[in-house]
């Protein structure tokens, strides 16, 4: 896992550099939550290198190695708002002083990020051009990560040009071993030893000098064996223990770096790396504590050359007296020349306004998650609200930012379709107000259940129950349909199977009055139209055109509880093998003269048998609207890697186009 300041850096650097379109794209394609992350929050490791993937096949310019690189110096840049980046300016005076800083580094970000699972580095070698970096990490995939970290280091903070390359690589799937050669101007290291003056002969310090001044440390041997240990490290162990003589694995487990005890590693580490170490075997307790006391020691390993022993020069790792009293150390047990027991009680003071710092920070994490939900909930909500109002592509165009009132397009054919519902206007005038908005809501309810299986779009219900409807303006986005027949045919099918649908669920509707069914008719006619947003304040899409007159004329011609049709939308439906239809012949239509009609009979079995389908994989998909949402999918999979398509205009789900259109 890896805290969220390191995916943040990642965004801030896209957008930066890319654009937040670009960002909204990679996030809409690896299904990311929200689109920040929190800063102490813990993520995948894998998502930085998923991320610079996804980067790379967008934008089909640079390879993932690239753009991993370029992440790791946007980090760099990014954690300088933190103020972390003071804590490298005093890392050292020159960047050598840097390389073999980092380590500790990572050791003092302890409290900041508890958790962090930092990769271990540890300088090899150097010479005046350079240096050999071993990095270590449980991580895969993150070297140009550091390539890219170190560069910038070099450049931000030491003004040095770096040039790093991998020197040699010999990872395994557990973990990643990586040795960075990195030129830069080292020449520092020959004036520090030409500065280097011969050192004293002292007397040789006795033991019980170097354990007064060392109570907390441990000497090691050859063959890892505990050979002396500091009396304050003696007194945490039950008096009966046997300490001396015994291997060092026996009685501490290494915890950092993550290395395997070998005496050479020990000496090689040990001179910039700082070791953390914890028992392994019980130590005495004072107090009546459920859980077993553990200590943690932190330091440096030392090789004394003249005693060919390695000192292991620590002190413990505490944070509350309560961890003192458990394990039975005093303030007089720690190092006296050395501070430890001041910065010990200095820790101490702070350590609780820290963790209450540390513990309102996460309840600020843990709330500012919920409301990234609740905010991408109401978005949703929002959207389905627009889209419920607005055709899909109209809605689509007004989250770009297009001006409503500039929104005009021409439909060269589209189906309108009325339902009317005659006994209403004689029903209100004896019902009340409350009756009059129930039953009203009763019938649009039924009706909009009706719709939301097909490619329709509502345009308006009036206050006498009349129900508009029209196929094919939904069909302007492109390539959304499996039908290999003209979108003229599919609109009249789709119009059709509605029509069907309103006139067998309105007898469900009761009059109140005559205890008997709504008197309904329904009638459809296909043509084209103009479309566009009216209004300031309260946005409205309207249709405009002879073809809606004529649908309204042709509705109110349908006997009762028949579906009415004109001669144009019969000649799309003629050869449909899911309807019957049958003529009724020429009739006058106000302002039209006589026109030929006919009527929508029912739907054949082949209608039933598509629907059925429809409605299993529904059942089985909730994710689906239609049967035609499966090739929507499809196509806009293959066509990703093509164009880059605006963020916005990609439909998650789209609404239920037609359950049987996709047949021949």
């Amino acid at each position: 896992m890896l805290y969220g300041i390191l995916l943040e850096s990642v965004r801030d650097g896209i957008c930066l550099n890319y654009g937040r379109q670009i960002w909204k794209r990679i996030v809409q394609e690896l299904n990311f939550e929200h689109e920040t992350f929190t800063t102490f929050g813990q993520y995948d490791d894998s998502l930085v290198t998923k991320i610079a993937e996804c980067l790379s096949d967008i934008l089909h310019e640079e390879t993932s190695d690239y753009y991993m690189e370029y992440f790791g110096e946007c980090f760099v840049r990014f954690f300088t708002n933190y103020g972390y980046d003071k804590i490298l300016r005093v890392a050292g005076r020159h960047f050598r002083d840097f390389l073999h800083s980092i380590d500790q580094l990572h050791d003092s970000n302890k409290y900041s990020f508890p958790k962090m699972k930092s990769p271990l580095f540890h300088v090899l070698q150097e010479d005046q051009y350079g240096a050999l970096l071993q990095y270590k990490s449980r991580r895969q995939g993150f070297q140009q990560y550091i390539i890219g970290q170190l560069r910038e280091c070099g450049t931000r903070f030491y003004n040095e040009n770096i040039y790093v390359k991998i020197q040699e690589n010999i990872s395994t799937n557990q973990c990643t071993v990586v040795t960075f050669r990195v030129n830069f101007n080292n020449s520092i290291i020959n004036e520090i030893s030409k500065n280097l003056h011969p050192f004293p002969n002292l007397p040789n310090l006795t033991s019980e000098t170097f354990f007064k001044i060392f109570p907390f440390s441990i000497l090691i041997d050859s063959s890892l064996c505990i050979s002396h240990m500091g009396k304050s490290i003696k007194n945490l162990f039950p008096i009966d223990t046997i300490l001396i003589g015994r291997y060092l694995n026996d009685i501490f487990n290494l915890i950092r770096p993550d290395i395997t005890l070998e005496w050479n590693n020990l000496i090689n580490y040990g001179r910039h790396i700082v070791f953390l170490m914890e028992n392994r075997i019980p130590l005495k307790s004072l107090n009546n504590f459920n859980e077993t006391p553990r200590i943690n020691l932190k330091g440096q390993m030392k090789w004394l050359s003249s005693w060919n022993l390695i000192a292991f020069l620590c002190h413990p790792v505490l944070s509350t007296t309560e961890e003192m009293l458990n394990i039975g150390l005093s303030v007089h047990d720690l190092n006296f020349y050395d501070g430890s027991s001041e910065i010990l009680i200095s820790g101490i003071q702070h350590h609780r306004q820290l963790h209450s710092e540390i513990d309102k920070q996460q309840a600020w994490v843990s709330k500012l998650q919920t409301s990234k939900l609740e905010l991408k909930q109401w978005r949703e909500k929002g959207r389905h609200l627009l889209y419920s109002l607005m055709p899909r592509h109209i809605g689509i165009m007004l989250q770009q930012g297009i001006v409503p009132n500039s929104i005009c397009e021409s439909h060269k054919l589209v189906t309108v379709l009325f339902c009317y519902t005659l006994d209403f206007k004689d029903v209100i005038q004896k019902l009340s107000p409350t009756e009059i908005v129930q039953s009203i809501n009763e019938m649009i309810i039924i009706f909009d259940q009706c719709t939301e299986k097909y490619d329709v779009f509502k345009v308006e219900t009036k206050a006498d129950s009349s129900y508009m409807l029209v196929s094919g303006i939904q069909q302007r986005i492109s390539q959304r349909r499996i039908s290999d027949r003209s979108d003229s045919s599919d609109q009249s099918e789709i119009i059709s199977g509605l029509a069907i649908d309103l006139l067998k669920e309105s007898k469900k509707l009761i009059n109140k009055i005559t205890k008997e069914s709504f008197q309904i008719k329904i009638g459809f006619h296909s043509g084209s139209a103009v479309g566009g947003i009216v209004g300031h304040k309260n946005y409205q899409y309207c249709l405009f055109g002879d073809t809606i007159n004529t649908a309204s004329r042709i509705t109110a011609t349908s006997d009762i509880g028949r579906i009415h049709l004109s001669e144009t939308s019969w000649q799309l439906l003629k050869d449909s093998m899911y309807f019957e239809t049958s003529p009724r012949g020429k009739i006058p239509i106000k302002g039209k003269g006589e026109m030929e009609t006919h009527w929508l009979i029912n739907s054949k079995e082949a209608f039933i048998k598509e629907m059925n389908k429809y409605e299993s994989i529904t059942n089985n998909n909730q994710n689906l609207s239609s049967l035609s949402d499966i090739h929507s999918t499809i196509v806009e999979n293959n066509q990703r890697k093509k164009s880059l398509p605006n963020v916005i205009n990609k439909r998650t789900s789209f609404e239920g186009i037609c359950p049987f259109s996709y047949h021949k």
